[in-house]
C-alpha cells in the first residue's frame, strides 16, 4: 500500500513556522514586520520572506526548500499534528499555496509473503468472489 498526504499552508502560518524556528536555533533575524511570502517553483520551491523595518526598508529573507520543509515539520511537531517519521517530505505549491507532501512506500517494490501468490485483480467493474472458508 501506498500513501499520501498534503498538508497546506497560509503565509503566515510559513512565516511563523520559519521565524520560529530560526529564533530556537538562535540564528540572526532581521527586524521588522513580516511584509509577505511568495514562492518560486522554477527549481525546487524557493520562498522568500519580506520584512520591512520600522524605516521602510525591505529585507527580505530567501530560503531553500530544506529550511522550509524543517521549519515546517517542527511547526507541526509543535501543534501535535501526527506525521510518519519514515516517509518522504517535499514542498509543493498547490493553488498557489505550499504545501508539504509526505508519502509513504512510494518508492518501495510491493512485499509478498513467501508462500503466498500475489493477490488477484479484478477486472474493471467486476467483483472478485470471495474464498471459500
Amino acid at each position: 500500500m501506498k500513501e499520501c498526504r498534503c498538508l497546506v499552508f497560509t503565509e503566515q502560518e510559513v512565516a511563523r513556522a520559519v521565524l520560529d524556528r530560526r529564533r530556537k536555533r538562535r540564528e540572526e533575524l532581521p527586524t521588522g514586520t513580516v511584509q509577505g511570502v511568495t514562492y518560486d517553483a522554477t527549481d525546487g520551491v524557493r520562498t522568500t520572506i519580506a520584512v520591512i523595518d520600522d524605516y521602510g526598508v525591505g529585507t527580505p529573507m530567501v530560503l531553500g526548500e530544506g529550511e522550509v520543509a524543517a521549519a515546517l515539520v517542527a511547526y507541526c511537531m509543535d501543534r501535535r499534528i501526527p506525521l510518519p517519521v519514515d516517509g518522504d517530505k517535499t514542498l509543493h505549491l498547490i493553488g498557489g499555496a505550499l504545501s508539504l507532501m509526505i508519502t509513504i512506500n512510494f518508492n518501495k517494490p510491493p512485499r509478498l509473503v513467501e508462500g503466498h501468490p500475489a493477490p488477484r485483480r479484478a477486472a474493471a467493474g467486476r467483483r472478485m468472489p470471495l474464498p471459500a472458508a
